[in-house]
């Protein structure tokens, strides 16, 4: 189900959330997060959209940090930190995603 700007979500509760577009919720198990230090963990992806995703991780990461997102089928995709609440991140792509990769994402079955 898309979310549109004026939506508000986290696991931990509710905080504002400035969106440039929809996003999908897509609860997907399978793909892995790399860190810049060569950390990588798999990772349960809660929304997706053609420029970031959503997903907890479990130590603190910094706005501005750089991660790699890697869903199965698809090539890794470099993204930056743009916030961290509680273990809970939003990464932005580097590269937006064109609409072919992010309708693959959103139709993965976990």
């Amino acid at each position: 189900m898309p979310l549109k700007d004026d939506d508000m979500t986290t696991s931990l509760g509710e905080i504002p959330q400035k969106r440039q577009e929809e996003r999908a919720r897509v609860n997907l198990d399978g793909p892995t997060l790399r860190q810049g230090n060569g950390m990588i963990g798999s990772i349960k992806l809660h929304d997706v959209s053609s420029r970031g995703f959503r997903t907890d991780w479990p130590e603190k990461l910094l706005p501005g940090e750089k991660v790699w997102l890697k869903v199965p089928g698809i090539d890794e995709l470099a993204a930056t930190v743009a916030w961290e609440l509680d273990l809970m991140i939003g990464c932005q792509f580097e590269v937006a995603l064109r609409p072919a990769v992010f309708s693959r994402i959103v139709n993965q079955k976990s």
